[in-house]
């Protein structure tokens, strides 16, 4: 499981560090090699290890071919993803400049952990979804749970 918020710089040669507690919660053996990185929603990007990308393929691949918004969006999504075998010897990915572009990554960027997935941010756009969405979490909260979600214990 990922959680935290880190903050970090993207070099010239477009190489994230990822973060030790992010590369040391991940077991090869259990969670397969290398990730997939890919764009994501609210314009970051969406990385995973093998293992859970194996499984959002499957859940990709349920949706109906027939379907138009299922074919666009499938195209969308594989077409920007890209297979990192492993990180290098500091601990560094390799960001694609088209996926760096369409999430308007630019230097400064936030590394958030999703439970099951890393999300990769500009840091600017973090802050302004940050702002954007605070205040209104617990009723975020209350709306989700109020329609049949189960309550996580948080309070």
């Amino acid at each position: 499981m990922f959680t935290g918020e880190y903050h970090h710089t993207i070099d010239d040669k477009n190489r994230l560090a990822i973060p030790a507690p992010i590369r040391e919660s991940i077991n090869e053996d259990k969670d397969g090699k290398g990730f997939f990185i890919t764009r994501g929603l609210d314009a970051c990007l969406f990385m995973y290890t093998t293992k859970v990308w194996q499984n959002v393929v499957s859940r990709i691949e349920q949706l109906s071919f027939t379907n138009k918004k299922a074919r666009q969006f499938q195209r969308l999504f594989f077409s920007k993803a890209q297979r990192i075998p492993e990180c290098d010897q500091q601990g560094r990915i390799l960001i694609p400049q088209y996926l760096k572009d369409l999430a308007k990554i630019q230097k400064n960027i936030v590394i958030v952990g999703v439970s099951s997935r890393i999300e990769i941010w500009d840091e600017k756009s973090w802050q302004d979804f940050e702002a954007e969405h605070n205040k209104g979490f617990e009723e975020i909260a209350e709306d989700l749970f109020q329609l049949g979600y189960p309550s996580p214990e948080i309070g």
